[in-house]
This record gives C-alpha cells, structure tokens and sequence, in this order.
C-alpha cells in the first residue's frame, strides 16, 4: 500500500491578519462613510502584545459603534472578535470571513 502526501502550502504559512483583509475593513467603512452612516474610524496596533483594533464611529465624539479585534494568541492561531454598542461581544472565531461577513451585515443593517 502506497500512501501520498498531499501538499497545502497554506497549512505551512504563518497565521495572521494580511493586507488584503485590512483593505476589506477599510472598503467596508468607505462605504458606510460614503452613505454617512459612519464618518469616523480609528486603527490602534500595539505589536507586543499581538493586538490590533478597528474601531466604526457613527461621529467622532460618539462612543465605539463597532470593535473589530484581531488578537494574536499564538504563531499559528489569530483570534478576530466583533463588538457592537450597548451589546458587548457579538463574534468570535479563529476565521477572519466569518467574523467580516456578521461586520457586514451589521454595517449593512445601519445603512437602511
């Protein structure tokens, strides 16, 4: 019996938050600014700790509307969180699509 090896190199990249997710956060708030539903966003790393914020405003002296949190929990894991106002932690999941496509429809849901 002959058994083969299947190659993924995906399996062997490190894990982590890449260019083409941040644009994703950045055209989705581009969008809801364009329909002024949100006119102001903050973007805070802090690289020691494994940690990056993107934070919706619906005006720049209003609180938080929306949190996304990526958070490094090991060379291999990242850990994205949403939070929204007034509800606390609404996502958490190891996989950036999932926790994108609730930000969207939550954004989505503020548009109308």
């Amino acid at each position: 019996m002959v058994f083969e090896v299947i190659n993924n190199p995906a399996f062997f990249q490190p894990s982590g938050f890449t260019k083409a997710q941040f644009r994703k956060l950045d055209q989705l708030y581009c969008m809801a600014a364009s329909d002024k539903s949100l006119t102001y966003r903050t973007v805070e790393c802090d690289f020691d700790e494994g940690v990056a914020v993107y934070t919706y405003y619906k005006s720049e002296n209003h609180a938080p509307y929306l949190q996304f949190i990526i958070r490094k929990i090991s060379h291999k894991t990242t850990m994205f969180e949403l939070f929204k106002q007034g509800k606390g932690r609404i996502a958490k999941s190891g996989v950036f699509d999932k926790i994108c496509e609730r930000l969207c429809s939550e954004v989505d849901a503020l548009m109308k």
